[in-house]
């Protein structure tokens, strides 16, 4: 069975999953919102890298991402 080829086109679909589960991680620990949650991730210099296909950041799990970011 072939892999599908990740690109910078299709890296999007691995993302959301790991987006949730830091910002609900982020909620919880921090007491922020979820909607200050959300935006203190996709600000932070952590999603960019993640948002990039090329630094395979999107290959690694949730806790090794949200722990990036303290």
């Amino acid at each position: 069975m072939n892999r599908p080829q990740v690109t910078q086109k299709n890296v999007h679909l691995f993302i959301p999953n790991k987006v949730a589960k830091i910002c609900n991680e982020l909620n919880q620990t921090e007491k922020l919102s979820l909607n200050d949650s959300i935006l203190k991730f996709y600000n932070s210099t952590v999603y960019d890298t993640l948002s990039r296909e090329s630094s395979k950041l999107w290959q690694e799990g949730w806790v090794y991402i949200y722990q990036m970011m303290e």
